[in-house]
C-alpha cells in the first residue's frame, strides 16, 4: 500500500512525501519583491516537512499583476529577490517549485496601470469592465513572457516550474469557451483553445531542459454553465502531458464566483471525480487539491489511486508545521474549519488564521 509519507518522484525531483503545499496567493510582496514578511513564512514552511512548497504564483509581466502584494518574476532583478526565498527553504531541508501566474481579464488597472487584457473581448461578470482582446503578436509576446519566467525561476534555484491554467485567471481563461471566442490559431476548439498553454510548455522544456520538472495547475472542468466539461478538460490535460508537462495538480476552470474554488465550510475533498478521471487518463503523476482536512480522507486518495499527492492551501496557514504534526500522531488531521477568513484578510496583505 502506497503510503502518505513515502516518497515519490515528478520528473527526476524526488519528493520525500504526498503533501504538497498548493500555491497562495500571500499579497505581502514589496514591490513586486519578496518582503521580509514572506522569508519568514516561506523559512517556517521550509521546516515543516512538507514534500513539495509551491510558492505564490509569480506575475510574468506588469501587465499580469493580479494584487498589489503579487511577487514578480518579470525582471532580472527579480531572480536576486526570489533566490533569498529559496534559500530559505532550502536551508531548512524543503523543496520549492514557483508557479508563474499571470491575472487576465481579472486584472485591476488601478494595479497594473493598463487595461485588463484576455483571449476574447468580453465583459467581466464580477467587474463589469471591457476587455481587451490579445492580438496574435501580443499572444506570442505571453508566451514568450512566461517562457523568460520560466528562466528566470530556474536561474533563482527552484526545484521546478508551475504553470497556473485554472480559476479564471488568463490561460484558464484562452482553455474556456467561455471567455475564448477566438477563430484564429488560439481557439475554436479545445484543441485550439489548449494552444497557448502546449506552446509555453514546449518553449519552456527547450529553455530549462528534459530533466527539470514541469507541472501545471489545471482547471478540469468549468463551474459554469456553458464551460468546458471534464472530457474537454481530460482532453487538455492530455495534451499538455504530450508537450512535455511532468505533473497536473487537479482543480477548477472558469468561475462564475471568484472564490468557488476556495469553498467555505467544506472539509472533505471535493475534486475526486474530476481526479480518478484525470488520472486514469494520463501517465505522470497527478495531484489533487480541495477540501483535504482528515488524514484518512487523505490516505484514501493515494491508495484508491486518485492520486499520487495531496495539496493544501488553507491547512499551511493555519499551521505550517502540519505535517510534521501529522507525522509524529499528535494530529489526525488539520484542524482547518474552512472559514476563509484568511482569504478575506489576504485581501489587506495579511496571510493569516484567525483561529490561532
Amino acid at each position: 500500500m502506497v503510503n502518505l509519507f513515502s516518497p515519490f518522484t515528478i520528473n527526476q525531483l524526488e519528493i520525500r512525501n504526498r503533501f504538497i503545499r498548493s500555491a497562495t496567493m500571500d499579497s505581502m510582496a514589496d514591490n513586486g519583491l519578496v518582503s521580509e514578511a514572506e522569508l519568514k513564512m516561506y523559512e517556517d514552511l521550509g521546516k515543516g516537512e512538507i514534500g513539495l512548497i509551491i510558492s505564490h504564483g509569480l506575475y510574468p509581466v506588469q501587465e499580469g499583476k493580479a494584487s498589489p502584494g503579487q511577487i514578480g518574476v518579470d525582471t532580472e532583478e527579480s531572480i536576486r529577490s526570489l533566490t533569498k526565498l529559496v534559500d530559505k527553504v532550502h536551508e531548512n531541508g524543503g523543496k520549492i517549485a514557483a508557479q508563474i501566474l499571470h491575472g487576465g481579464w481579472l486584472c485591476n488597472p488601478e494595479v497594473t496601470g493598463r487595461a485588463p487584457v484576455g483571449p476574447s473581448a468580453v465583459t467581466n461578470p464580477q467587474s463589469g469592465m471591457k476587455i481587451r482582446e490579445l492580438t496574435n503578436d501580443e499572444v506570442y509576446g505571453l508566451v514568450d513572457s512566461y517562457i523568460q519566467a520560466a528562466r528566470r525561476i530556474k536561474e533563482s534555484g527552484f526545484d521546478g516550474v508551475q504553470l497556473h491554467a485554472a480559476h479564471s485567471w488568463i490561460l484558464s481563461a484562452f482553455l474556456s469557451p467561455v471567455t475564448n471566442k477566438r477563430t484564429d490559431e488560439w481557439g475554436g476548439s479545445s484543441e485550439k483553445r489548449t494552444g497557448i498553454v502546449k506552446k509555453i510548455c514546449e518553449g519552456i522544456r527547450n529553455v530549462v531542459g528534459n530533466d527539470y520538472p514541469l507541472m501545471v495547475k489545471l482547471g478540469i472542468k468549468d463551474y459554469h454553465p456553458e464551460g468546458k466539461s471534464i472530457d474537454d478538460g481530460i482532453l487538455q490535460a492530455q495534451i499538455l502531458e504530450s508537450a512535455g508537462v511532468d505533473s497536473i495538480e487537479v482543480s477548477e476552470g472558469l468561475e462564475q464566483d471568484f472564490f468557488h474554488h476556495i469553498r467555505a465550510d467544506v472539509t472533505a475533498p471535493y475534486y475526486l471525480e474530476e481526479c480518478r478521471r484525470v488520472k486514469n487518463a494520463l501517465s505522470i503523476p497527478v495531484m489533487l487539491v480541495g477540501g483535504m482536512r482528515k488524514l484518512e480522507d487523505m490516505q484514501r486518495v493515494i491508495t484508491s489511486g486518485t492520486a499520487d499527492a495531496v495539496s493544501m492551501c488553507r491547512p499551511f496557514i493555519m499551521d505550517p508545521y502540519l505535517i510534521t504534526h501529522l507525522k509524529s500522531g499528535s494530529l489526525d488531521g488539520s484542524n482547518c474549519t474552512s472559514c476563509n477568513q484568511c482569504m478575506r484578510r489576504m485581501g489587506q496583505g495579511k496571510l493569516e488564521c484567525v483561529l490561532v
